[in-house]
């Protein structure tokens, strides 16, 4: 059954159409009347813009445009995938890719699953997320006045020796068609302005990064306080120069908002995704429906969110995006999945595909990720309750082992606590942990939970993502 969008969920008429439906619907019809069990095109035409400035001078400004469209087919419970720049050619392509398939299949041994897809409903319609200050609009000044803001604020003082600022902003226009007929067309924005400040004092050099973005246009950026964004930044840099060196051992633990995403994206959602699960590559395979944290611990993954960096209208399988609910009550829910892995565990598809651009196939990706809020109201009412711990803000990276469940993260800084009061500054701290300890020792969340700095994934293709939460107390994780 063909289902179309009713016209109030459709803004059309304002992005150009590179496909020939026709030509491409008779080339997907013939290849499976050929022996293929489904097949697809998936094209994607960006237009971006990237510029970097340090100390106010521009370094390099970059506008860019890329079309790239790939093929798949399904044949004999294989894949076939060809991935062009030449849209042209795309007809032309749609028998080899067959051939692939049917090739890939022939070598499969008999431990490898013969591939299927779950059935998802059959969609016809455009649907595009319109900005209030289109991007392609928009003049290198304009970007350079938020950019210089930017640097400004994050300047003026002795200590301070360098500040680079970074932007970039994207247009994504997608079409998708299906052996299957589905039939969609879609386009979002996304925009993101950063920050790096390095102060000196003496032989000691430290570095803090700051970051605001997510889906929408210009007015995303202007709806921040940018000035406040530098200054945070510059006052973060000065007192990591005094900070002190953290404690080690097991601790209290307290995680802002964006550390928290950082463990709620890293060391549980990989996890969840149902790729690595099928691939015994996950610490959660199996686990379905049992209890996995503490019971206040609620997660989803929301790509539906506007103005989050993970946010799209549909995936790169044409499917409406969803909220997902990965934990309820520390109970795992849920697996991201695309339409192979639903298939593969006979579960419902929740639209978890997405390709890095028009060049690479599908993979099961997060979104928007986030842990609820929970009944603590503010950071201080976590904190009056420790006689000693440590409240750690921001990431600086680390590492997860997604098959044994085990991470560490290397905070951008953080604060001693000492009877129940926040005190001394501290510096290079890092927490690891395994996964689902430190997720049955969560023992407070603030109420309020929303997205925090906008991020970049990678899993062999990159793409930008959403993570947050709640302030969040852990009893006990291993800080060094």
């Amino acid at each position: 059954m063909v289902m179309t969008k009713s016209p109030d969920s459709v803004i059309s008429g304002h992005n150009h159409k590179y496909l020939d439906v026709d030509k491409i619907n008779k080339s997907l019809d013939k290849v499976t009347t050929d022996g293929a069990a489904y097949a697809e095109v998936r094209l994607v035409a960006y237009t971006d813009y990237s510029a970097t400035i340090r100390d106010r001078k521009l370094e390099r400004a970059i506008p860019g445009q890329e079309i790239g469209a790939t093929i798949r087919v399904l044949a004999d419970g294989a894949w076939g995938v060809h991935s062009t720049t030449d849209i042209a050619s795309l007809e032309q392509q749609m028998g080899p890719t067959l051939k692939l398939a049917q090739s890939v299949a022939a070598r499969r041994s008999s431990n490898d699953r013969p591939i299927s897809l779950a059935e998802v409903p059959i969609i016809e319609d455009s649907l595009h997320w319109k900005p209030k200050k289109d991007v392609r609009n928009t003049d290198l000044a304009d970007r350079l006045e938020l950019m210089n803001l930017l640097s400004d604020s994050a300047s003026g003082h002795e200590n301070v020796v360098s500040v680079t600022c970074g932007w970039h902003d994207e247009h994504i226009h997608t079409e998708f068609l299906s052996s299957e007929g589905m039939n969609r067309t879609w386009s979002f924005q996304r925009s993101l302005i950063n920050g790096m400040v390095t102060a000196r004092d003496g032989s000691d050099v430290v570095s803090y990064r700051t970051r605001f973005g997510g889906e929408g246009g210009l007015e995303l950026i202007e709806s921040c306080d940018i000035n406040q964004l530098g200054i945070d930044a510059k006052t973060s840099a000065l007192r990591l120069l005094k900070a002190e060196r953290a404690p080690s051992g097991k601790l209290p633990l307290i995680a802002d908002r964006d550390l928290t995403g950082v463990y709620i994206h890293e060391a549980l959602g990989h996890p969840c995704e149902a790729d690595l699960v099928a691939a015994g590559d996950s610490c959660l395979d199996g686990k379905l429906g049992q209890k996995i944290g503490s019971d206040i611990v609620t997660v989803i993954d929301d790509p539906t969110i506007r103005g989050g960096y993970g946010s799209h209208p549909i995936d790169d399988e044409g499917l409406d995006t969803t909220e997902k609910l990965l934990i309820k009550n520390g109970v795992l829910t849920e697996y991201l999945n695309h339409r192979e892995t639903a298939a593969h565990f006979d579960i419902k598809p929740n639209a978890g595909a997405r390709a890095q651009d028009g060049l690479h196939h599908p993979l099961v990706r997060m979104s928007n990720t986030l842990i609820h809020g929970g009944t603590h109201t503010d950071l201080d009412e976590l904190v009056e309750d420790l006689e000693y711990g440590v409240y750690a803000c921001g990431s600086r990276g680390g590492q997860v082992d997604t098959g044994r469940g085990s991470f560490q993260f290397a905070a951008q800084e953080a604060w001693l606590i000492e009877n129940g009061e926040i005190t001394a500054p501290l510096k290079d701290v890092s927490v690891s942990g395994l996964t689902l300890q430190i997720l049955n020792n969560v023992d407070g969340l603030t109420k309020e939970s929303k997205l925090a700095a906008p991020g970049f994934c990678g899993k062999g293709q990159t793409v930008p993502v959403g993570d947050g939460g709640p302030i969040m107390r852990i009893s006990e994780a291993l800080v060094g």
